[in-house]
């Protein structure tokens, strides 16, 4: 236990968590660029409304995801905190 106390004490746990949250997002902007590129796709190769409307609606979702990470990496960048 005291080496735990005195990692965290020296920042270490923080400092290994935070570049694990920045992996997880970098993972996650991957994931949902790759399911924009995907709805792209499929509203190209779809054969009635209905299917491109409902890619379009993922589409947009992606691209509001896709914009809330990279607000949290930008703002994981002006606290320093992003290390990857």
């Amino acid at each position: 236990m005291l080496k735990y106390v005195k990692y965290v004490a020296k920042g270490g746990f923080f400092q290994r968590m935070s570049k694990k949250f920045n992996q997880n997002l970098t993972k996650a902007i991957e994931a949902t660029s790759e399911a924009a590129g995907i709805c792209r796709q499929a509203m190209i190769d779809a054969n009635d409304d209905t299917c491109r409307a409902m890619y379009s609606a993922i589409l947009k979702d992606c691209q509001k995801h896709l914009e809330m990470l990279n607000g949290e990496i930008e703002l994981h960048k002006k606290q320093k905190k992003w290390d990857t």
